[in-house]
């Protein structure tokens, strides 16, 4: 499993962004990247060798026909990172490929025009598939918010922290929701009978 905080950390730069978007598209030698992105090629060994070390690309070396073998970067895994941020919910998760999974045929394209015209199909079935989450996580922070409506004045910081863990980690066992927060499990107990009785009036 990729690690979010190192992902986030190496696409906050933006020579890397445009480093990894570049080998996307093709391998490439750093003095291509360095000409293409507009940065020195000592900038570019750097960066890459911050993406090589966390796993985000890898390099190989090929030989030349003008020199010495040269060291070729490519990019490693392929992923989609998400991130929600709403009133009550902050939500980052990262989609992996699965391994194993059912492989489509690559679809034939007959020329230019017709791959264009395909494309523009996909994305505007993707854009409907985003509006159709952004939808469901705006169902998910209203369910938050009104359940969280229920506590009153009386409750402490850590019962509405006790209940915004419980909500935001629903497809969890309770017992492990539990045991990931710093306080004895007696004063867990007690906040839960005090917020299940609120929630009841």
């Amino acid at each position: 499993m990729m690690d979010i905080d190192m992902i986030l950390s190496m696409v906050s730069n933006p020579t890397r962004r445009r480093i990894l978007e570049a080998l996307v598209r093709e391998p490439c030698y750093p003095l291509q990247l360095s000409k293409e992105i507009g940065v020195s090629q000592q900038a570019i060994m750097k960066n890459l060798d911050l993406l090589e070390k966390n796993g985000m690309v890898v390099s190989h070396q090929v030989t030349s026909s003008i020199g010495p073998m040269r060291a070729m970067y490519a990019p490693t895994s392929e992923f989609t990172l998400v991130i929600d941020m709403r009133n009550r919910m902050f939500v980052a998760n990262i989609i992996e490929e699965e391994e194993g999974g059912v492989q489509e045929e690559t679809p034939k394209t007959e020329n230019l025009d017709s791959a264009r015209q395909e494309i523009s199909q996909i994305d505007r079935e993707i854009e409907a598939l985003e509006r159709e989450r952004s939808a469901l996580v705006r169902k998910r922070e209203q369910l938050i918010y009104s359940a969280m409506s229920k506590l009153g004045s009386d409750m402490t910081y850590g019962h509405r922290d006790l209940m915004y863990q419980l909500l935001n980690r629903p497809s969890e066992p309770m017992e492990d929701v539990i045991q990931d927060m710093d306080e004895g499990r007696g004063s867990i107990r007690k906040k839960l009978a005090e917020i299940d009785n609120a929630m009841r009036q």
